[in-house]
């Protein structure tokens, strides 16, 4: 074939607010009725302090209807034969976003202060519609359930379950646990098998980070700290010994910046070494057969939405192209739509075609059930041609 086979690891979607009503269980209408209003109030607030709104409003404007692919299911798909993405993972949006779920079960998924039951409402909610939305266009979407997981193991079992039954691939679960338990305990172990035994990998979506919205400089510690949230959970799988229990987990770390992961793995192979100073707290690998970085490059996938430049490139390919899988992040401002194909030229732009296959469509197909023969089929009508992105000149 003669174009690219392209599997973006990162997008987003979701209902315009209201129309999650349909979706809740009918108990739940009147406090949704309620508190409507109130959040979407609270998301225009949101959206002043962190993204500016009149920038936002500009950028809406500008894409006009095909924004709107972030819940009509023809102009999702235009969209992408545009991009020239044959399918892509789909996670809900975020709280400065218009179509986040119900009740906080956004892309951000903070648990602490939140209702328990409320929280899984909206979950279970917006779970439903992405079922429906898939089923538009099967081939093409990746659906994720979102999992707040941190409040009962056997719920959490069970919607798993569910999800699976019902054709959706993978999970979102809390990238913070706020004061719970956290992921190396060992009571999440049923979480783990169903996940390994159902192949529905788990991710960890940025969006989260402790609060400080009205504090000098809150922009720029947000931008310094979500990663640290967002990927807390690797040395917790990892010296939690999760992933030696369950060898076939398989766990995605998206929107991260790629820069951390090298300088972790390094960090955390130090940190088990037992030298010098970690030594004295004595032989904390007893039950590891591998260094961290094994498992980490066993298990765990980083999805780099919206390369831009040569340098976040470099570092893809310095952790190695089968741990990375391309996302665009529609429809995100921060993301490559409406210029992927540019974005693509000028991070990707002359890279080998075995580079560029392994991020754009061998790495999520070593992750996810997909229908590679279907997807091959829509490539060959929209993908990037071969020849124009392997002799493209990318910035440097």
């Amino acid at each position: 074939m003669d174009r690219f086979l392209v599997i973006s690891g990162d997008g987003h979607a979701g209902l315009p607010p209201e129309k999650y009503r349909d979706y809740l269980d009918s108990k739940y209408h009147a406090e949704f009725d309620e508190r409507l209003p109130k959040e979407i109030a609270f998301r225009e607030k949101m959206e002043e302090k962190f993204l500016i709104k009149e920038f936002n409003d500009k950028w809406r404007a500008a894409c006009g209807n095909d924004i709107f692919g972030v819940w009509d299911s023809a102009i999702r798909d235009k969209v992408l034969d545009g991009d020239g993405v044959a399918a892509e993972v789909l996670f809900p949006d975020g709280i400065t976003e218009r179509n986040a779920p119900p009740f906080g079960a956004d892309v951000g998924l903070r648990c602490q202060g939140a209702n328990p039951e409320l929280l899984w409402a909206g979950a279970r909610a917006h779970n439903r519609w992405m079922v429906d939305f898939c089923k538009m266009s099967p081939a093409r979407r990746i659906g994720l359930a979102v999992i707040p997981v941190v409040f009962d193991v056997e719920t959490a079992v069970k919607e798993i379950e569910w999800a699976r039954k019902n054709g959706l691939r993978g999970v979102m679960l809390p990238c913070m646990t706020d004061g719970f338990d956290p992921y190396n305990h060992p009571k999440y172990d049923p979480v783990w098998k169903v996940c390994q035994d159902l192949n529905m990998p788990i991710h960890f979506h940025s969006g989260a980070a402790p609060a400080m919205a009205d504090l000098p400089g809150a922009i720029g510690c947000f931008m310094m700290e979500y990663t640290f949230w967002l990927t807390r959970s690797m040395w917790q799988f990892i010296y939690g010994e999760v992933l030696e229990r369950f060898p076939r987990l398989k766990v995605l770390y998206v929107e991260a910046s790629e820069f951390w992961f090298n300088w972790m793995n390094t960090l955390m192979d130090i940190r088990a070494s037992a030298k010098h100073t970690e030594g004295k707290l004595g032989d904390y690998r007893a039950k590891l057969t591998m260094k961290p970085s094994g498992y980490f490059h066993r298990n765990m996938w980083v999805v780099a939405s919206a390369l831009a430049d040569r340098d976040t490139a470099i570092a893809c390919r310095e952790l190695g192209f089968d741990r990375v899988i391309w996302g665009s992040d529609y429809p995100h401002p921060e993301g490559c739509w409406p210029q992927t194909r540019a974005k693509m030229e000028i991070s990707l732009g002359g890279l080998p075609e075995a580079d560029l296959d392994q991020i754009f469509w061998k790495s999520a197909a070593a992750v996810y059930d997909l229908d590679l023969p279907a997807l091959n089929a829509i490539a060959a009508k929209v993908g990037p041609k071969r020849q124009w992105l392997t002799t493209a000149q990318a910035a440097e």
